[in-house]
């Protein structure tokens, strides 16, 4: 049995990766998300997908709706887009941009639930202060979250 050389495999072209890799990635854009408030309202959810190039600086250059939502959704997608930052890739002297494409996923249920306020008051009288003409009131407070 012959066994064969493992080779090592060699990339020519370094492409520009996000420090933390996917995950980290992912994690970005679910903190930095800010779902529209048009968009809350009017119930909108999906995903907008975005072709962009990141240059061999890690800069994030001529990102482009390729498949949209609505009109305050995809900005909002391309405004994350925009601020990514990823690391630099050094090829040799060559300037090189690398194609990529991202969903930005838009979900009602990650949007944080806001707390609830109720206000209730129980009229309350003194047994003993019979004498006394002014009633006293209790209040409570309940929040919700």
């Amino acid at each position: 049995m012959e066994e064969k050389k493992k080779r090592k495999s060699k990339q020519f072209v370094e492409q520009p990766q996000y420090p933390g890799g996917p995950k980290a990635l992912s994690q970005f854009i679910k903190e930095n998300l800010r779902y529209p408030e048009d968009a809350i309202r009017q119930r909108i959810e999906g995903t907008v997908r975005i072709a962009y190039q990141v240059n061999d600086d890690g800069i994030v250059e001529n990102a482009s709706i390729v498949k949209g939502l609505s009109p305050s959704c995809d900005a909002e997608a391309l405004r994350l887009v925009r601020s990514l930052k990823y690391g630099a890739a050094y090829n040799r002297g060559i300037r090189l941009k690398s194609n990529c494409k991202i969903n930005i996923n838009f979900h009602l249920t990650t949007i944080p639930a806001k707390p609830t306020i109720q206000v209730s008051f129980t009229p309350k009288k003194a047994a003993d202060d019979t004498k006394n003409s002014s009633n006293h009131f209790s209040y409570s407070i309940t929040i919700k979250s």
